[in-house]
């Protein structure tokens, strides 16, 4: 599997990227399991917050640079891509400012005696993400999981490797130590071998419903805890009292924004 940056407007390759080795694929596990068993992962929760306001700082300060990366790698339009990079920055704000009441104990009391349910991290996970929204699909893992605590290490689509690199490079200029998030650039078969790794707790994917099975089967084979948010056949409903000038107007942008190449974009 080649990881290439080709201009989607002229077809023009611009980059091919290396990718990583079995070897490689090692190093990231024990850099990123070490991390998980660190003061980081486990300790007080307030330097993985300040990552996460760092970075969302940064994004903002390069949104129109990300913008035009996304635009420049996968084709959607320039305006589309502005939205995404301001998404991002919101989402890594919101868990900077939130996580730490969402991931605070929780008591339930009861004639019998009080209970308290306390959140603590998992371990490490594997992701798999498509190219549609090449930031935000990394950012909507990335977040909680720093958050939490737990290091995740990331394949993204191999037509969008630069956008890979730079969330990559953005997350480490933001303060993250090695292992919180690590992009590699590897195969179906390299992923299965890390999924089934005892280093790695769990699986995301976000894709079709045939990679979401593969992905759902390995880490059912290992007893590991999968999520997936797979393609959907959304239904666009008009009903008899509606608008039917202002639902042509919207049913044109659900049907056709990013080109239609969105899991929720209305196709009935």
């Amino acid at each position: 599997m080649a990881y290439q940056t080709v201009n989607p407007a002229n077809n023009q390759l611009i980059k091919t990227y290396p990718a990583h080795s079995d070897a490689d694929v090692e190093a990231a596990l024990q850099q990123a399991d070490a991390l998980y068993h660190s003061a980081w992962a486990k300790g007080d929760i307030e330097p993985r917050l300040a990552v996460l306001h760092k970075l969302a700082d940064l994004i903002d300060s390069r949104a129109e640079e990300l913008a035009k990366i996304a635009s420049q790698e996968m084709g959607k339009l320039i305006k589309q891509s502005r939205g995404e990079v301001k998404l991002c920055a919101q989402i890594a704000r919101y868990y900077a400012d939130n996580a730490k009441s969402l991931l605070a104990p929780v008591k339930y009391p009861s004639e019998l005696g009080d209970a308290w349910v306390e959140h603590h991290p998992i371990g490490v996970l594997m992701a798999v993400e498509p190219w549609n929204f090449p930031y935000y699909q990394l950012m909507r893992v990335l977040a909680p999981n720093l958050a939490a605590g737990n290091p995740v290490i990331a394949k993204h689509a191999s037509i969008v490797p630069h956008c890979a690199e730079t969330f990559a490079h953005l997350v480490r200029e933001a303060g993250a130590p090695e292992g919180a998030w690590t992009n590699l650039f590897i195969s179906q078969e390299q992923v299965a071998k890390i999924i089934a790794d005892d280093r790695v707790q769990g699986a995301a994917l976000t894709g079709s419903e045939k990679a979401g099975s593969v992905v759902a089967a390995q880490a059912a084979k290992h007893i590991k805890k999968s999520t997936l948010e797979l393609g959907g056949n959304d239904v666009f409903v008009v009903l008899d009292d509606a608008d039917l000038e202002r639902a042509v107007k919207i049913g044109v942008q659900a049907r056709l924004n990013n080109a239609g190449q969105v899991c929720t974009a209305a196709k009935r």
